[in-house]
């Protein structure tokens, strides 16, 4: 049995979970991405995260970020959890091919979601991670990552109205259940949400192109749950594909 911490460090939200190799995920928690704050300070939190769970029992750490200010920081904290350097996943490595020029700079989030969908399905599909950014990406049949498009979240799409206009207020991005706007706040909802729900559509259109044919589509993130509903293709929801794919990173990294 061999029990880790997996922490993904993302723009908006640091991802946390513990996962038991007999058991499966034990817990998931999230921070929020603070870049002042120390790596004692990152510990105390995970530690009250952890519960009775003491860290020591933690055989490993393993990390993945995009956000370079933060990724000494949490380095720091998962060696002080667990008294051994952590695992930080980023590409090229672990089984999958790397086509992005260079390859080191793709992102990690990206790398590590490539990598766990292609593990769990071992076929080609595309990854679609809707959040503050939106990441549409093709992987193929044979392990190779080919390349990807990056666009706004909602959230960016909702904040953009603001700062181009004089009059249009900020306005929370959601989808609402209508056709068009019967007034400013619906008409940017409906812009913004069903707007966001085209781009990602003609987006996945694309990968589609670069893979030569229509293949299985994974959703995660912090939006993909919203935006399912209303995609015109069926799709597969894997809300913790980032953690999985650090979990199998760990497990590639160990049999290497």
């Amino acid at each position: 049995m061999a029990r880790r911490l997996a922490i993904d460090i993302g723009n908006t939200h640091i991802k946390l979970g513990m996962h038991d190799t007999d058991t499966g995920w034990v817990g998931k928690w999230a921070l929020s991405t603070e870049v002042r704050r120390t790596a004692d300070e990152y510990r105390l939190s995970i530690v009250s995260l952890l519960g009775d769970t003491d860290p020591k029992t933690l055989d490993q750490v393993v990390v993945s970020s995009v956000v370079p200010l933060l990724t000494p920081t949490l380095m720091r904290t998962g060696e002080a959890l667990v008294g051994h350097s952590p695992l930080e996943v980023s590409p090229p490595g672990f089984g999958l091919t790397v086509r992005y020029q260079p390859a080191e700079s793709l992102g990690a989030d990206r790398f590590v979601n490539a990598l766990a969908a292609w593990h769990l399905w071992h076929e080609s599909v595309v990854v679609v991670d809707a959040g503050t950014t939106a990441t549409v990406d093709a992987i193929s049949a044979e392990g190779e990552f080919l390349g990807g498009a990056i666009a706004p979240g909602p959230h960016f799409l909702a904040a953009a109205l603001v700062r181009g206009t004089a009059k249009l207020p900020h306005v929370p991005p959601s989808i609402p259940d209508c056709a068009v706007g019967y007034n400013t706040k619906t008409a940017i909802q409906v812009g913004v949400g069903y707007g966001f729900v085209g781009m990602v559509e003609a987006l996945v259109d694309r990968a589609w192109m670069a893979i030569g044919q229509k293949v299985p589509v994974v959703l995660t993130g912090g939006w993909a749950r919203r935006i399912q509903p209303h995609l015109h293709f069926p799709s597969r929801l894997q809300a913790n594909l980032t953690l999985d794919g650090l979990i199998i990173a760990a497990d590639l990294g160990q049999q290497s």
